[in-house]
């Protein structure tokens, strides 16, 4: 039986310039045209699962901008309630710049907006939504204060709870004990226990170290490299899907949001894992973030192509 899912983040434009290669402070290099399209953390994960087939509740905070009234239409167009959207009189919306290599590769500086305003007293304004919700979701581009109270609500609720620390910052046990699975990437591993990633190996020292920081299961995202995914009793280390990849912009959102879905609907751990891993390198597929999300037929149509 299918769970609902309550996923509270950001919402972004994100402003993509293509690149031909990283550059140096102080130089100037060419780009190809802008191209504007909506992200955001937040966002991403809930129409990933949304697409995907599941009862999605997304609070979010956009600005009193054309860019606001923008996003509100595109999440409405998504299938989200727009009840638990609200709107920031005074900042602007949330924004991100993104340079993408033609490897696939970006950089990111994100601008939060009327995201660092999402407070508790929004969480408080739709206490009645919380009814029935099975997983909870969030990032780290609002303000840690309610990502926290979110966390609390959710386990008065009996919902588990992901999160996702990113943009990565320090962590307080409070925080950490309240997750039951924490998904960071390859670096925001890194930044989070201070281990460096060396050799294949040091992985496993790296989500042994957060796991012993509070959260009951960690998955560390590693790009064409996969996943390992560790708790007290188990660890896998799931190989990547090969695929041509064009952007990398929004592919952990697309497997979280994946992976949400997984559990909502009571997946066997390494079913939603691989689950979540052929949505994450489906979205590396194409540009743009939300472009890029998968729909349920076309995943499932890739992943019955490729060996369990």
């Amino acid at each position: 039986m299918k769970g609902r899912i309550l996923v509270l983040g950001s919402s972004n434009v994100d402003f993509i310039l293509r690149i031909p290669r990283f550059h140096s402070p102080g130089e100037t290099i060419t780009g190809e045209n802008l191209i504007t399209a909506f992200g955001g953390k937040g966002a991403n994960q809930a129409i990933t699962a949304k697409r995907l087939g599941a009862d999605v509740l997304f609070l979010t905070k956009v600005g009193n901008d054309h860019y606001g009234t923008a996003y509100r239409q595109n999440l409405i167009k998504n299938g989200l309630d727009q009840r638990l959207i609200f709107k920031d009189k005074d900042l602007p919306s949330g924004m991100a710049v993104i340079e993408l290599t033609p490897k696939g590769e970006n950089r990111i500086i994100a601008s939060l907006g009327a995201n660092s305003s999402l407070n508790e007293t929004d969480l408080k304004k739709v206490y009645l939504f919380w009814k029935d919700i099975k997983v909870f979701v969030a990032q780290l581009e609002i303000p840690l204060s309610t990502v926290k109270t979110g966390l609390k609500l959710a386990k008065e609720h009996e919902a588990l709870t992901l999160l996702n620390p990113s943009p990565p910052v320090e962590l307080s046990s409070s925080i950490l004990s309240l997750i039951d699975f924490l998904v960071p990437n390859e670096v925001e591993a890194q930044i989070l226990t201070g281990i460096k990633w060396k050799k294949d190996k040091d992985i496993r020292s790296i989500a042994k170290r957060l796991i012993e920081m509070g959260p009951k299961n960690v998955i560390i995202t590693l790009g064409p490299k996969g996943l390992f995914f560790k708790n007290q009793g188990e660890e896998i280390w799931m190989k990547a899907y090969k695929v041509k990849a064009i952007d990398t912009t929004g592919a952990g959102d697309a497997f979280l949001g994946a992976f949400a879905c997984a559990l909502s609907e009571d997946r066997p751990l390494r079913e939603a894992l691989r689950f979540a891993n052929g949505a994450g390198a489906l979205a590396t597929t194409k540009l743009g973030a939300q472009p890029s999300l998968p729909f349920r037929k076309e995943l499932e149509r890739f992943l019955s192509k490729m060996a369990f």
